[in-house]
C-alpha cells in the first residue's frame, strides 16, 4: 500500500497549536520543544547542540542524544514547553545587566552615609556652638533662626563657617598625601584595595561623629577633627577617584563616560535617600539615631567590599603592566610615580594638552561644587529655614541631578555619539543659570526654580573624567586619578578659606554674592569647552 494512502494525524501541543499531518514513516525534524536545549545553553553558558526529535503515530518520541530534556527513549512528550523566547531574552539581558554591577552598591550605601553627613553635621555644629560654646540658653538656640535673635544667630553663623573651613582642612591636608600613595598602589595591587580603604576611613569618621553626638558636652573642635581619619585614608575625593579608577579598568573605550556617570547619578540617586532617612531618624531618636544608622550604612558597604567584590577583569593585565613599567613596593616609590603624571601628560603632545583642559575643568567644578557647604547657613539666613525645609529642598535638588545624569549622559554620549566637549558645555550653561538663580532668589520657591536649572549642573565633571580616562594607558588609571585627587584636595584648601571669607565679609550686605562667583566659574568652563570644541577634531573631543 502507497504512503499516501496511509496518513496518520497526530494532534501536538505546540505554541500555534498546529496539527501535523504526515506520511508513515515517521517524519524527523527539529521542534520547539528542543529549544529547552538552547534554554539550557543560554542559562548555563555550554554549547550544547540542537536535538533531533523523532515522532511517531504512536504519540511517543525517540532521542536521538542520551540524558536530554526528556528523559529514556520512548517515554511519551511532556505537555510543558520551555518559557517562551521574548521571556528568556528579558532573563539573559536581566543576567547581563546585573554581572555589570560590580562596587555600585558599595557606592550607594556610602553615598546615602554621605547625605546623611550632609544633612546633619552642619545643624549639629550649630546646635554645640550655641549651646556648648556660647553657652545660650536652650529656648535661644531653639529659636535661634526665628529672628528675634540677629546678634546671636550671626554669631554663631560665622562660627559655623569657621568651623565647616576647619573640617575640611583637617580632611584635604592628610588626603594631599594618601591619595598620591593610593593611585599607583591600585595601579601595582589590584584596584579593589584602595576603594577598600577610602570606605574604611569614611567609617572611621562616622564613628567619631557618633561619640560627638553621644557626650554632647564634648568641644566642638572635636567635630572637625573626626574628619581626620577620613582624611588619612583619602577623604572623599579619594573615595570617587578610587571607584573611577576602578570602574576605567573595567569597561571599554565607548561605554567609558557612560560607564563613569553611573558614579555621579549613584551619588545623586542615594545622597537623597540618606537625606531624607537622617530627617526622619533625628525627629524620632535624634542626633544618636541619626548617626547611628550612618555608621551602619558604611559598615554595610564595608562587608560588601570584602565579600562580593572582585578585582576587574583587566586588573591583572594592569599590574602585570605596572610592574614592567617600573612600580616598585615601597611608600616613597608609588608616591614618585604618582607625581610623574604630569611629565607623562606633558610628553603625550596633543593629547596631553587635551588631559590638562579637562583636568582644569574638573578642578573647577569641584571648586565650585564645595561651596554647598554654605547652602543650609545660606537658606537660614535668608529665609529661615528649618532642618526640615532643607531637607526638602535638598531632596528635590539630588533628585534633579540625578534625572540629568540618567538621561543626558547615556542617551548623548553613548547612543548619539555627542562629543564631550560639547556635554560639558551644555553643564556649564546649567551651572550659570543655577548658581545666578540661586543667589538672586527673592522667594523660597524660586531655590526650587534654580534646583530645576541644575539638571545638567554635574555633567561637566563626568565628561572631564570619561575624556582623561580615554586619553591615558590602562596602567596609569590609579596614578592619573590619584593626581586629579591631589587637584582637587588643593583647590578645595584653598577654596574653602575663601568660601569662608566671602560668605562672612557678604553676610551683612547680599549674602548670595558667594554664588554669583560660583556662577562665574560656570562661564570660564563654558570658555574651555568652546575652545575645545574649536581646536580639537571630533575624535580628540571625544577623548579617543
Amino acid at each position: 500500500m502507497r504512503h499516501s494512502a496511509l496518513r496518520t494525524t497526530l494532534k501536538v501541543t505546540h505554541p500555534a497549536a498546529a496539527i501535523i499531518s504526515y506520511p508513515s514513516p515517521p517524519l524527523t525534524f527539529s521542534h520547539p520543544l528542543s529549544l529547552c536545549r538552547e534554554h539550557i545553553a543560554g542559562e548555563g553558558g555550554k554549547n550544547l547542540t540542537r536535538r533531533k526529535t523523532t515522532y511517531r503515530p504512536s504519540g511517543l518520541l525517540d532521542s536521538s542524544e542520551t540524558g536530554s530534556c526528556f528523559g529514556q527513549e520512548g517515554r511519551r512528550a511532556p505537555s510543558v514547553l520551555p518559557p517562551p523566547r521574548h521571556e528568556r531574552c528579558l532573563r539573559s539581558a536581566i543576567s547581563r545587566a546585573l554581572s555589570l554591577v560590580t562596587v555600585e552598591p558599595a557606592l550607594f550605601l556610602e553615598a546615602m552615609a554621605y547625605g546623611v553627613n550632609e544633612n546633619l553635621l552642619t545643624n549639629l555644629t550649630v546646635d554645640k556652638l550655641c549651646s556648648v560654646h556660647f553657652g545660650f540658653d536652650a529656648e535661644t538656640c531653639r529659636n535661634l533662626d526665628a529672628g528675634n535673635h540677629t546678634t546671636q544667630q550671626d554669631q554663631v553663623q560665622r562660627l559655623a563657617s569657621d568651623y565647616n573651613m576647619y573640617t575640611h582642612w583637617v580632611e584635604y591636608i592628610p588626603a594631599l598625601f594618601t591619595n598620591l600613595l593610593l593611585g599607583s598602589l591600585g595601579d601595582a595591587h589590584g584596584r579593589r584595595l584602595p576603594v577598600l580603604l577610602t570606605f574604611t576611613g569614611h567609617l572611621l569618621m562616622a564613628a567619631c561623629y557618633l561619640a560627638n553626638a553621644y557626650w554632647w558636652r564634648l568641644p566642638v573642635p572635636l567635630i572637625c577633627l573626626s574628619a581626620l581619619p577620613m582624611g588619612l585614608f583619602g577623604g572623599h575625593i579619594g573615595v570617587g577617584n578610587a571607584v573611577n579608577a576602578y570602574l576605567s579598568a573595567s569597561s571599554g573605550t565607548r561605554s567609558r563616560t557612560t560607564s563613569l556617570s553611573s558614579v555621579e547619578w549613584v551619588k545623586y540617586a542615594a545622597q537623597p535617600l540618606g537625606i531624607y532617612a537622617s530627617s526622619l531618624l533625628y525627629s524620632r531618636g535624634g542626633y544618636l539615631l541619626a548617626f547611628g544608622f550612618y555608621v551602619l550604612l558604611l559598615l554595610a558597604g564595608v562587608l560588601y567590599l570584602l565579600m562580593c567584590v572582585g578585582e576587574p577583569p583587566t586588573a591583572s593585565e594592569a599590574r602585570g603592566s605596572s610592574t614592567r613599567d617600573g612600580i616598585k613596593v615601597g611608600v616613597a616609590a608609588h608616591i614618585k610615580y604618582t607625581l610623574a603624571v604630569p611629565m607623562k601628560i606633558r610628553r603625550s603632545g596633543r593629547s596631553g594638552v587635551l588631559v590638562a583642559a579637562y583636568a582644569v575643568v574638573l578642578l573647577l567644578w569641584s571648586f565650585a561644587r564645595e561651596s554647598s557647604a554654605q547652602f543650609f547657613l545660606y537658606e537660614r539666613k535668608l529665609f529661615g529655614w528649618q532642618l526640615q525645609q532643607y531637607t526638602n529642598w535638598l531632596v528635590f535638588s539630588y533628585f534633579v541631578k540625578t534625572a540629568g545624569l540618567l538621561l543626558v549622559v547615556p542617551v548623548c554620549s553613548y547612543y548619539l555619539g555627542v562629543q564631550d566637549a560639547m556635554l560639558g558645555f551644555i553643564g556649564g550653561i546649567s551651572m550659570i543659570f543655577y548658581y545666578t538663580v540661586f543667589a538672586t532668589a527673592p522667594e523660597p520657591w524660586v531655590l526650587y526654580a534654580a534646583a530645576v536649572l541644575s539638571l545638567c549642573s554635574a555633567v561637566p565633571a563626568v565628561t572631564s573624567r570619561g575624556a582623561v580616562s580615554k586619553a591615558v594607558a590602562a596602567n596609569d588609571f590609579g596614578a592619573v586619578f590619584a593626581f586629579l585627587s591631589l587637584l582637587e584636595c588643593l583647590m578645595l584648601l584653598l577654596g574653602t578659606p575663601f568660601y569662608t571669607f566671602v560668605y562672612n565679609l557678604t553676610l551683612d550686605i547680599f549674602p548670595g554674592t558667594l554664588y554669583l562667583v560660583m556662577a562665574g566659574v560656570g562661564v570660564v568652563v563654558c570658555c574651555i569647552h568652546v575652545w575645545l570644541l574649536t581646536n580639537f577634531d571630533e575624535n580628540y573631543s571625544r577623548g579617543k
